[in-house]
């Protein structure tokens, strides 16, 4: 659920002004700070740009996302610029260029890393949908990195009504008329944990299902791709958003990634010594 932005981008740049319309991740609403974090990519793939996704910086140069957002066709990104503003276009009307903007004020990435058994959801259900972006400098601000979870943790979940996952992203926050909306900001919405063990989601060791709708308040869409799913109150990210299932107007079902499996953290933790 990647989300292409050129056209956005550069009608923004001719008008010279960026408009944010009040509205509320879907059915979510704005994150106020409080997952700072949790920050944006934009970045070439095989020629063709921008496309956008949510990641999550896990360590001072490492940044947590979906495998689709770092790779396509066995490539990895021609380019990839990072940004943790909670308004990712803020000063885009202060430059004469898209590239001057990108140059002075988003994070240079030193290279982009997929799981090395992640082929385009090739093997779906067992997507291996997770990534890594490395950041050339250590992020200067002081931001509190996210955790990972204890391997099996969703399991220890299971039959438990329990509402309190926070999914958090730059994504559309809407695609149905009238309140169709996109304000390239970062929101948060509540999501319930369904099930971890199904076809679907590669019986336990893949992916885990997270609820989409208004009932539970909120869900992903387009652009909210890589981003974490936090649980309760903490900065434990159980998952990262990897593909819906159902409608195409982002209401139905999310899959995300899981991270508390050997599988993720083999993978992810030899970059955080």
């Amino acid at each position: 659920m990647k989300k292409r932005l050129i056209s956005i981008i550069i009608a923004i740049i001719l008008l010279l002004v960026v408009v944010i319309p009040a509205a509320a991740i879907t059915w979510g609403e704005p994150d106020a700070g409080e997952h700072p974090n949790v920050g944006t990519l934009l970045f070439v793939q095989n020629g063709v740009g921008y496309y956008s996704c949510t990641g999550t910086l896990i360590a001072p140069k490492v940044m947590l996302t979906a495998g689709h957002c770092v790779e396509e066709f066995g490539n990895i990104n021609d380019v990839t610029y990072v940004r943790f503003e909670e308004n990712a276009l803020e000063g885009i009307g202060n430059y004469g260029s898209l590239k001057k903007w990108l140059d002075k004020e988003w994070l240079e990435v030193d290279t982009v890393i997929p799981h090395p058994f992640y082929d385009d959801f090739s093997g779906f259900p067992y997507t291996y949908d997770v990534g890594l972006v490395i950041l050339k400098k250590p992020v200067s601000r002081k931001i509190e990195f996210a955790t990972l979870p204890p391997i099996g943790f969703l399991e220890t979940l299971q039959g438990q009504e329990l509402n309190d996952f926070a999914a958090v992203g730059y994504g559309v926050q809407g695609t149905l008329k009238p309140t169709a909306q996109d304000d390239y900001a970062r929101y948060k919405g509540t999501v319930r944990l369904i099930e971890t063990n199904s076809m679907l989601t590669g019986k336990g060791f893949s992916s885990a299902k997270f609820t989409n709708n208004p009932g539970t308040g909120g869900g992903t869409c387009y652009g909210d791709s890589g981003g974490p799913t936090f649980f309760q109150n903490t900065n434990m990210t159980v998952s990262v958003t990897s593909f819906g299932w159902g409608s195409t107007h982002c209401v139905g079902n999310d899959y995300n990634f899981r991270l508390d499996t050997s599988a993720a953290q083999d993978f992810i933790n030899p970059y955080l010594k």
